[in-house]
């Protein structure tokens, strides 16, 4: 593997940043931050339930042949 010096001297200024910080402090930022949030529009959602109500009744209709 190769490691280029840009690498090392990246690796070293992310090192010293987080070496300046205290601990409690990063506790407190990892509880603070939001996880992902994923909202879907009601357009979506309708689109949705039609897509499965349409693929049960297919299935229906498939099964009574």
């Amino acid at each position: 593997m190769t490691i280029f010096p840009h690498q090392i001297g990246d690796v070293m200024q992310l090192y010293n940043r987080v070496a300046k910080l205290k601990p409690s402090t990063l506790l407190e930022r990892e509880d603070q931050a939001p996880g992902d949030v994923i909202t879907i529009s009601d357009e979506a959602k309708k689109q949705r339930v039609l897509a499965q109500a349409k693929t049960e009744v297919l299935a229906r209709i498939r099964n009574a042949k």
